[in-house]
């Protein structure tokens, strides 16, 4: 056994304000130890708090909405400060979605978790009556990111603890006091303690996370993690919901409002510092427009106002950390070096501080960088095509697949184009919205992930379906039991030509068969 002074104490978990580099707060890391005694106490905990009528836990999700709407003001502070984003998008693009989930699922769960008793379908299973339930999983891991911290951990904490679910979760290491927030407005709606609790730490404390007795893991992050965490959830053979990364497509066509789609495409690609998953990334402009377009792109770009969140005047803040500066910085570059054209890029603020210029690139070759990884930052390259056919298959070229974005003044068909694009959601005429869309599932196909948060389909992810199937008739004993005779076999034949032949005739053949397969008595085994 190794000695305690061998144990290695992790870092403390630090809230760094990104448009400063300075420390506001720290958190003690959570032990891997302590990770595992937070699982052990969750599971008994579960027990209780499933057992109540879901009205109970229902209430308990009203009461967080009332509390999270009385002191969103100071949510939206603790956001903008550890997080850089404006306070305008800290209220609307987080705490306003978080209260519509709380809405929408407090309405929702009753509905989704009554299990009625209905006949079954079957012809040879009419004696039968059947009930289909939903039960939770039990303890549900959250590992949550730092672009959205509250709002995308609430889209997954508030349906597995409505649903009968104990929470474990694990925020960000650079967004720790979004973690904690949560669990204040959970602990003063009534939600126990040991139901959900917050484990601070870095990657190791979401491997402990992994590791720990939960029963599925909910992780929203790089596709890099998010595959370390699926095979983990393998090798225990235990399911997880993975919203990995996306390099979404925007596509205008020719007879769009291009003036509107360069407005759109600017606030879905420049909010919250770029740093959205379902951001339009790569703009596909058919000829006829292309260059109306990127006149209106660069005006919007040229008139960002960039800087400190705090400030009202500020339209983009910093990015979450120095790092990702330098990696966006390294993708424009790429770019520029194989021959595409910076048309606009906004002005930064002087001194120290996480800021990159919302930047604006033209005439980008096929094989730059920003075209086929994710760019996690407010730069956008756009690239001429001659028609959506072209647009569609370079949206599709691509190892990600979570969203995309189609402007036209034509909605039906961008909706029948919108159907052959290789993504999880499609938006027409706007971007980003809908993964903030309580009632609609979000999520993504090929590398960006596996699962649906949010929506019924939200709901559905947190559950374990149940059927339970009961003969009305315990004393009648069932046709097929054994007993096997030719007579049997062809009883068992009637049964299936009066249930699928396509003929009246065969099955009026059939019935006197039929019946005395069903009502004769039998040799019992």
């Amino acid at each position: 056994m190794a000695s305690s002074s061998s144990i290695v104490t992790p870092r403390p978990v630090e809230s760094i304000d990104p448009a400063t580099g300075l420390v506001w707060k720290r958190f003690d890391a959570t032990l891997k130890e302590a990770v595992f005694a937070a699982a052990d106490r969750a599971k008994t905990a579960q027990r209780d708090w499933a057992a109540q009528p879901v009205g109970a836990r229902v209430r308990v999700l009203r009461r967080f909405h009332e509390s999270l709407f009385r002191r969103r003001r100071e949510v939206a502070d603790a956001l903008t400060r550890e997080n850089g984003k404006p306070v305008s998008e800290a209220i609307g693009s987080e705490i306003a979605i978080a209260l519509d989930f709380a809405n929408y699922y407090a309405r929702e769960a009753p509905r989704f978790l009554r299990a009625p008793w209905f006949n079954a379908g079957s012809l040879s299973m009419k004696r039968k009556r059947v009930r289909v339930a939903h039960e939770p999983f039990g303890v549900v891991g959250v590992i949550s990111p730092w672009n959205y911290p509250f709002m995308l951990s609430a889209g997954v904490v508030i349906p597995a603890l409505v649903t009968g679910n104990a929470v474990l979760l694990k925020p960000s290491e650079f967004t720790p006091e979004s973690g904690e927030l949560l669990a204040s407005l959970l602990y003063e709606a009534g939600v126990p303690r040991d139901v959900f609790a917050v484990l601070q730490g870095d990657g190791s404390t979401g491997a402990a996370l992994c590791d720990a007795a939960v029963d599925k893991i909910f992780f929203t992050g790089s596709v890099q993690t998010g595959r370390r965490v699926a095979v983990k959830c393998a090798e225990r053979l235990i399911p997880c919901a993975l919203e990995l990364g996306g390099s979404d497509a925007a596509i205008v066509l020719a007879d769009a409002n291009v003036h509107h789609a360069a407005s759109g495409i600017a606030w879905g690609r420049f909010s919250n510092a770029g740093q959205t998953c379902v951001a339009p990334k790569r703009i596909y402009v058919e000829a006829p427009a292309y260059d109306t377009f990127i006149a209106a792109l660069a005006s919007a770009v040229n008139e960002l106002r960039v800087g400190a969140a705090g400030v009202a005047e500020t339209d983009v803040g910093p990015m979450i950390r120095a790092d990702a500066v330098a990696t966006l910085e390294a993708q424009r570059d790429d770019a520029v070096a194989r021959g595409a054209t910076i048309v606009a890029a906004a002005s930064t603020p002087a001194g120290t501080g996480s800021f990159f210029p919302p930047t604006l690139l033209a005439n980008v070759p096929a094989d730059a960088r920003v075209l086929h990884e994710e760019t996690f930052g407010p730069l956008v390259p756009v690239v001429r095509v001659q028609d959506a056919d072209e647009a569609i298959a370079l949206a599709n070229d691509s190892e990600f697949g979570l969203s995309a974005s189609i402007w036209s003044a034509d909605t039906a068909r961008a909706a029948r184009l919108a159907q052959r694009i290789e993504s999880g959601t499609v938006v027409i005429n706007d971007s980003v919205v809908i993964a903030g869309m309580a009632d609609v599932p979000h999520g993504g196909v090929k590398q960006s992930g596996i699962g649906r948060t949010h929506g019924k389909a939200g709901l559905e992810e947190c559950v374990r379906t149940k059927a339970t199937v009961i003969d009305r008739f315990p004393a009648w004993r069932q046709a097929w039991w054994f007993g096997y005779s030719p007579a049997h076999e062809d009883g068992i034949d009637a049964y299936v030509r009066i249930a699928h032949s396509h003929s009246v005739v065969e099955k009026l053949m059939a019935l006197p068969q039929f019946l005395k397969f069903i009502f004769k008595p039998r040799r019992p085994v």
